[in-house]
Parts: C-alpha cells; structure tokens; sequence
C-alpha cells in the first residue's frame, strides 16, 4: 500500500525537494552529502550515499555518473573492477551498489531482515541453512583469485550436490550472498550487463567499520540523513528495510549529530553543516535527466515532495515496481524520458504530443501539457548537454 502523502505546503515541498538535490550530490559544485569538496570518482559517490539502487545496472551506473561531472560508462565499470564500488543485494531485498567499507556494516543490518522475508521461499524451495552453510564455502573457493562468472558459480553448486533447478540456483546466491561471503565485481569479459562474483574477504580491505548490529546502525543513519536528508525516521527504516523503532533509537543516540527541522507536524533530519540552505535551497534553475530507480525518488518512503501523487503512475505505469527515467526541474519531477538511437548516451526521446494533443519537442514527456513549447524546447537543450554518459 502507498504509504499516506505528508502534508506540506507547496513552498516546503520546492525546499524539501532543492535540499535533497543538494545533499545527493545532483548540484554542480556541490558536495554530496558531507563530502568537503564534489566528488571526482564513482568511490567518492557511493562513499557520501551509502548505497544506490541498482537492480537494472545500468540505471544504477547512470545515478553514480549524473553525480559526478565529466564521467562515462567506462569511468563506473572501472570503479566496478578496481573494487572502489561493489554490488550486493544491499536493503529490501534489492541489487544495490554500494561503498566496499561499509558491505559489513550494512549486511549486519539489513541481511537479518532480508534473510526473514525470504523464509518461506527458502522453504518452498527447501533450501536449509545447512546448505547455505556449505555453499557458502563452496562460493568462497570458486569466487577467490579472479572470480567467477554466474553460471560458473551455479556449476560449482551443481556439482557439491545442490539444485539449481528453476529459481533455486538465483535464490542460493542470494542467500550466500546475504551471508557476506560473494560480492559482484568487475564486468564479465565481454558483457557489458553481468558481472563477475569475487570472494568478499579477498576483494574488500577491512575497513575497520562497526559490524556490531546497533552501532552499525547507528552508522548508516546517519549516513542517509547527511546524503538524502531532509527526510523523515520513516523514509530512513524504508530505505534500510528496518522498522521504525531502532530508527528512532538511532536518531536519540545521535542526538545533536543531526539538524532537524519540523514542517507539517513531522520531524524532518539532516546534516547540521547543511542547515544554512534553509534560508536559500539551491537548484532554482537545476534540470536534471535522471535515471529510472534513481535515489532521489526511490531514496525515500513518500516522495511526494518530488512527485505528486497524480503523477506517480506516469512514472510506474504498470505498478509493477518498474520506475522510468525522470526529467526534474527545480526538484520537482515534470516528465519521463528516454534514450533514442544506440549506447546509452545518444539523446532523449519522448511522445511528441501530451494528453491534450499539443505538440512538444521530442526531448521528454511532460506531466503538464501547459508546460509550452518554447519552455519544453529549453528543458530539452538542457537535458542534451547532460546525455554524454555512456558515450566513452
């Protein structure tokens, strides 16, 4: 069920929306999160972020790219094969890319919750610890030195006795993965959407970060308010995949290590050295081509600040948790777009008429066929200077 819209007027809703663009890093020159200077690699994105959605890899290597100026697909890939990033079913049961210190901190988190939601497909599937257990090892052997490709990994559960039958195989990845044994790594050689799983103890250094289950949240907490902030306990436990009471706990132990401000009867929290922006948000005249799942919207439980809820289906058309790329401007979300011709940065394309029938350039989908043509024009000039990723 969708959760229920909070109540801000439309000026608090700009300013809300404006903030998030500043702390996620989507302003140039503008740090992300509490980084002291804008980030210059995929490992400075995702070190500020925590962690970025990316079940789709490359939508996920379009949200670390549009963070970070000057970058192509081959800047994120190399970040993918020299470890400063990695991917993992993170939160939510969900592909994530993430910084490699804090895999552990994270897992210790999210993977209890995520392992119990998975019970009774484990069941149906019957798949026992014990399993889990052993192909644990297995996948550490096989994934050490250079790593292992998807169906080399299931080969090698195949051959220690284990079905991987239908969805069995996926669900035992999973479910070694959530152990914190395999992460995915470089590219396979030669595909540009798979990649190679490693053995996490020999890919990620010890970063020396909390693996205890309640500093380590206390650890990610803070982490989303200073990078998505402002946002509210609730858009923190969705976003984590945790309930709200250790949240909570987590934002009292903090204490004044976060800035909070109340708008509409809810509590909202961010980083104290952000709260200067209050008094002028920036990104009046910021527009932006995001990626479908990116984390300015799918970073947080209500995202009406950005998106009405009378556009929500025109962003998940078929409710089906599929999320189109995005066209924001000012931090408002006013259209979809998509790429036209080949490679993943050769243009935008959307109808040429809004539901009205009007016409509009073929630069993006508009929400609001009142946009005009000369504005629609001006947004997609803005858009194309953006769509060099993917290019080199």
């Amino acid at each position: 069920m969708a959760p229920k819209e909070l109540q801000l007027t439309a000026a608090q809703r700009r300013t809300v929306a404006r903030l998030r663009l500043a702390a996620q890093g989507l302003l140039p020159g503008i740090p992300p999160g509490t980084s002291n200077a804008p980030a210059t690699t995929p490992g400075h994105v995702l070190e500020a972020l925590g962690m970025m959605q990316a079940q789709d890899l490359s939508q996920g290597c379009w949200a670390v790219g549009v963070r970070l100026k000057g970058s192509g697909l081959s800047d994120i890939h190399a970040a993918l094969a020299n470890g400063s990033i990695i991917r993992c079913w993170g939160a939510r049961g969900t592909l994530m890319l993430v910084s490699p210190q804090l895999h552990g901190t994270l897992l210790s988190v999210t993977a209890p919750r995520m392992n119990a939601t998975m019970a009774t497909t484990r069941a149906q599937e019957n798949i026992t610890e014990d399993e889990i257990g052993t192909l644990a090892q297995v996948a550490r052997e096989r994934c050490a030195g250079a790593g292992a490709t998807r169906a080399q990994l299931l080969a090698s559960f195949a051959a220690s006795g284990s079905s991987i039958a239908g969805q069995r195989g996926y669900h035992l990845i999973v479910a070694v993965s959530l152990r914190g044994v395999i992460v995915q790594g470089p590219m396979e050689p030669g595909s540009a959407t798979r990649q190679l799983f490693l053995d996490a103890a020999e890919w990620i250094p010890d970063a020396g970060q909390p693996t205890d289950a309640a500093a380590a949240l206390v650890l990610l907490v803070q982490r989303y308010f200073e990078s998505h902030g402002p946002a509210t306990i609730a858009d923190c436990a969705w976003w984590l995949g945790v309930p709200l009471t250790p949240v909570r706990a987590a934002v009292r132990e903090l204490g004044q290590g976060l800035g909070s401000t109340e708008l509409g009867g809810v509590t909202y929290h961010y980083a104290p050295a952000h709260a200067e922006r209050w008094a002028k948000p920036p990104g009046a005249r910021s527009v932006l081509a995001l990626p479908g799942f990116d984390e300015f919207l799918l970073g947080y439980r209500d995202r009406s600040a950005t998106l009405p809820a009378e556009h929500a289906q025109a962003v998940t058309p078929g409710k089906n948790g599929i999320f189109l790329r995005t066209v924001v401007a000012s931090g408002q979300t006013i259209g979809t777009w998509r790429p036209v011709g080949t490679g993943t940065g050769k243009g935008t394309s959307g109808s040429s008429t809004s539901a009205t029938g009007a016409a509009h350039p073929a630069g993006f989908v508009p929400f609001e066929p009142g946009l005009g043509p000369v504005r629609a024009r001006q947004i997609t000039a803005r858009l194309q200077s953006q769509l060099e990723f993917g290019k080199h």
